[in-house]
């Protein structure tokens, strides 16, 4: 009897099977790093962004004069401060674009990073992606960080405080997961 072009087909897939897990065997992966002891924190800094005068923070780079501002890009260096007033502690900036990327309502797609200048996380960055849109509220994703936030991970959960033709101030309530001790090894 014969054999059928499916038996062969089989044999050659386990064929194949079988010396990618020998290759996989005699060449095992090493970790470069060990992350350390996971912690989670829950945070809270306002972020302050001003439209007008010489302290302006935010700048429109692409104005498209569409209906809904589709398409228009802004750039924005905002203060982060550990409160709504403009009288308390800066701790760092939050600098990112903002794509206003909806042409149904005026919702922008928003990276951006925090950049930690004073206080515990003093030289560290969160690196941040989301949308957001015209309630105020918004629930973004963080995708990395560096110093205390190497390998960070978490979100983002802002609600606006107050706006005003001059500027506004939004809460950034951020719950983080990071590691303490990451050792990282050069590769000989």
């Amino acid at each position: 009897m014969a054999s059928s072009p499916h038996s062969s087909s089989h044999l050659y897939f386990l064929l194949v099977f079988f010396l990618l897990l020998a290759a996989a065997t005699a060449f095992p992966v090493t970790s470069e790093f060990e992350l350390g002891r996971q912690s989670r924190i829950h945070f809270r800094v306002y972020f302050h962004e001003t439209f007008l005068g010489p302290d302006n923070t935010t700048v429109t780079v692409v104005n498209m004069s569409l209906p809904n501002t589709f398409g228009d890009v802004d750039i924005f260096d905002a203060v982060l401060r550990t409160g709504p007033s403009k009288r308390s502690t800066e701790v760092g900036r939050a600098q990112g674009v903002s794509f206003h990327a909806s042409q149904r309502d005026e919702s922008s797609l928003i990276p951006l990073v925090l950049v930690f200048t004073a206080g515990d996380f003093r030289d560290s960055t969160l690196t941040v992606i989301g949308r957001l849109d015209t309630s105020g509220k918004s629930d973004r994703a963080i995708v990395g960080g560096t110093g205390v936030f190497q390998f960070a991970w978490g979100n983002v959960v802002s609600k606006l405080v107050t706006s005003d033709k001059a500027g506004l101030v939004a809460a950034f309530d951020i719950y983080v997961v990071y590691y303490d001790d990451v050792r990282l090894t050069a590769i000989a």
